[in-house]
């Protein structure tokens, strides 16, 4: 494939409540071993893209933390980079602090590059994308720029405030906001292919109309005047916009049936590494239907359930359809339903917690309770 600038943008995420008060949805843990950003990341490496930007919104400590040195998501260390684009003169601008200005203000990085093609997408929807394909389809229409799309049959309850596309001919007509009206609907991944110069034209577009013009704002005021090609995506796809929806969506991928959808063979998923052993499993044990992380010492009952790493599940313990962050503690004989744990949480005097699922009970990073 030719060479392909690919941008992660921060900026279209959203919050998922309690959760991402201190970080960032794309660093925040996902399935126990995963963060949000090693999916998008990993299809850039899958799809043959090594140059990539991240377009920071905020929480830049805990990106930097997760990433590291970024040599898992680079097939070719030697001229592949990751690079975090951070508009430090609007960070805390909620107006100006926009994926358009910090494009302006990294513009840097795209005059470098010597891609002739830019991909942009979102680290807060999960699904298993080959770039290549649609880089391809991109050019065969001619297209400047194009929007990547699923076609969805859930639109009363899923995706709920994102971007729905009429579509003609693969063209964009209108571009409106979900609310809930009807199942059947077009809705725009956020991901975008767009020819580097047309890019550059776009932000000089955007800066002569308004400042806090974002990317989506640009695209629906030009889709009257400009050509924007729809390109279906067909696959699994999901998307976190809630505390709610971090619980239900992820324990959705339990089921076989839909996390064989996102994780094959010939598609891996590359991830910060640690150096951990495998999971203990005690007398006690009894774990059904849940992800168990490495490092974790289960010693009660798991059912239904995502366990970090290092987390310790004492005896008597009984957790179901819950999210314990690594580094999180159950102790003796405690009842946990509906429940997510932050990161370092210990579960020590509550003996029973119970949320449901469309309320989850959240514990904060590092309380005692």
């Amino acid at each position: 494939m030719e060479k392909v600038l690919g941008l992660l943008n921060l900026h279209t995420d959203r919050d998922l409540g309690v959760l991402t008060e201190k970080r960032a949805i794309a660093s925040t843990s996902f399935l126990g071993r995963y963060a949000f950003m090693d999916f998008p990341l990993s299809n850039f490496a899958n799809s043959d893209i090594d140059e990539i930007g991240i377009l920071v919104r905020d929480h830049l400590r805990s990106l930097i933390r997760h990433l590291g040195s970024g040599h898992a998501f680079n097939d070719n260390t030697k001229i592949g980079s990751i690079t975090m684009l951070y508009d430090e003169p609007f960070a805390h601008n909620l107006g100006y602090n926009n994926d358009i200005n910090n494009l302006a203000e990294n513009r840097w990085m795209i005059d470098k590059s010597h891609a002739k093609t830019v991909v942009i997408c979102p680290s807060s929807i999960i699904a298993k994308i080959d770039f290549r394909k649609y880089v391809e389809e991109h050019h065969r229409h001619d297209s400047k720029v194009s929007m990547i799309y699923s076609p969805i049959k859930n639109g009363r309850t899923h995706f709920i405030d994102s971007d729905i596309l009429e579509i003609e001919n693969s063209t964009v007509k209108s571009i409106s906001t979900n609310r809930g009206m009807e199942d059947e609907v077009n809705i725009s991944l956020n991901t975008y292919i767009i020819d580097k110069e047309y890019l550059l034209g776009l932000m000089k577009y955007a800066a002569d109309t308004s400042a806090f013009f974002s990317l989506r704002d640009v695209f629906a005021h030009i889709k009257d005047n400009v050509k924007i090609t729809a390109l279906p995506f067909e696959g699994y796809v999901t998307y976190f916009d809630s505390l709610t929806s971090y619980l239900s969506q992820s324990l959705e991928l339990l089921d076989p049936k839909v996390c064989n959808q996102l994780f094959t063979p010939d598609w891996p998923i590359y991830t910060k590494t640690y150096d951990t052993p495998p999971a203990m499993y005690g007398k006690h044990a009894n774990v059904s239907h849940s992800f168990i992380a490495n490092g974790a010492k289960i010693d009660g009952t798991v059912k239904n359930s995502i366990i970090g790493r290092d987390v310790i599940i004492e005896k008597g313990a009984n957790i179901e359809n819950s999210i314990i962050f690594s580094y999180g503690k159950v102790g003796e004989n405690c009842i946990l339903k509906n429940v997510i744990a932050d990161k370092e949480a210990k579960i020590i005097y509550s003996k029973h917690l119970e949320g449901t699922i469309k309320d989850p009970f959240f514990i904060k990073r590092e309380d005692i309770v």
